[in-house]
């Protein structure tokens, strides 16, 4: 039976609403989770729950969007970062990429399904924050080939290579697996830069940098 819990705790409950439930999302599926599975793993009453979130829907937006949020935030905080190279902005967003999204797996709810199950204006806040990171991301390729660090013939679709390379990983990654996360984003980055036909001289720069590291 669920315990009751104070409504004053307000962002606090709310927060934890949002762990507990991102996780029965993505161990049982958004469909298969219903709001007492949510209630129960957070020890509250099923009202207090309608208290923080209108519904189920609510719930799942909330997730995708602060994670979306504060991964763009991230992210894009190095990308449009001037004091730093293009190839260094490059190397330090695909290590924010694929720690980001390991370490916050459960909260990655993506996918048709999920997509399908959040109303166009929903949809829309991600929509949007997807595409803030991929314009700093092409943004910092078309930096690069400007100061000759990196040589590639169709900025738009290399940038979109380099982003759908990177959230593949989420597809295959296992902490178990033969490779650490930090031998991935190792791996990854030398690909990145290949792709963007970084120049000699930088790559040296880089495998300097990593082995001081």
């Amino acid at each position: 039976m669920a315990r009751k819990r104070s409504l004053d705790e307000g962002p606090v409950l709310r927060g934890k609403i949002m762990n507990r439930a991102s996780v029965l999302f993505y161990q049982r599926g958004y469909a298969a989770t219903s709001i007492r599975d949510i209630a129960d793993a957070v020890g509250i009453s099923s009202s207090t729950m309608y208290h923080h979130f209108t519904n189920k829907q609510d719930v799942l937006h909330a997730i995708i969007k602060k994670f979306m949020t504060e991964f763009v935030s991230a992210t894009c905080a190095v990308l449009r970062d001037p004091s730093r190279t293009p190839t260094e902005r490059i190397r330090e967003t695909v290590r924010l990429h694929l720690t980001i999204s390991q370490d916050r797996r459960p909260e990655l709810l993506i996918g048709n399904p999920i997509r399908y199950a959040l109303t166009p204006g929903q949809q829309g806040d991600g929509i949007r924050l997807q595409i803030e990171y991929h314009d700093a991301v092409q943004d910092v390729i078309e930096q690069g080939c400007t100061t000759g660090e990196f040589a590639v013939d169709d900025v738009q679709l290399t940038t979109m290579a380099l982003l759908d390379m990177l959230n593949g990983v989420r597809e295959w990654f296992r902490p178990s697996g033969p490779l650490s996360l930090d031998e991935v984003v190792d791996r990854y980055t030398a690909i990145a830069l290949k792709v963007l036909s970084a120049s000699s001289s930088v790559n040296a720069a880089v495998a300097v940098g990593r082995a001081h590291a």
